[in-house]
């Protein structure tokens, strides 16, 4: 029986040590109905985004002096090649997705237009990397 926990206890750390997850966390499960609940064009400032979903990964600014907020999250699992003894060295990595939400603001520090994006991502490493 003592066995067979260990066991069990070895698989589960295996799976959870082969996820992670970088950047802001307030944007993991955000959807473009739930931003759009919560970036109003035209009228929700930037002081209630950062209240919102924290300062921003990036900022940049335009010719005009508008700026623009990035945030990003993504989501990695290692791909199951990366336990295999000898084949992770020929192929392993992660897969996940990324999410990505950029605000455009005006001069006035309000929100004039926002995105919000999902993409697949795949990190391959080894002598077969895609």
């Amino acid at each position: 029986m003592a066995w067979r926990v260990g066991l069990v206890a070895a698989l589960w750390g295996a799976l959870l040590g082969g996820c992670a997850s970088v950047g802001n966390e307030s944007i993991a499960d955000a959807t473009p109905e739930s931003v759009s609940g919560q970036l109003v064009k035209g009228s929700t400032t930037q002081t209630q985004v950062r209240g919102a979903y924290g300062d921003p990964a990036k900022t940049t600014f335009t010719d005009s002096g508008n700026e623009i907020w990035e945030y990003d999250f993504s989501r990695m699992h290692a791909k199951p090649t990366n336990f295999i003894p000898y084949v992770n060295l020929v192929h392993s990595g992660a897969e996940g997705d990324k999410k990505s939400l950029v605000i455009f603001f005006d001069r006035s520090k309000v929100v004039q237009q926002y995105t919000i994006s999902s993409s697949k991502v795949d990190v391959s490493q080894g002598l077969i990397a895609r």
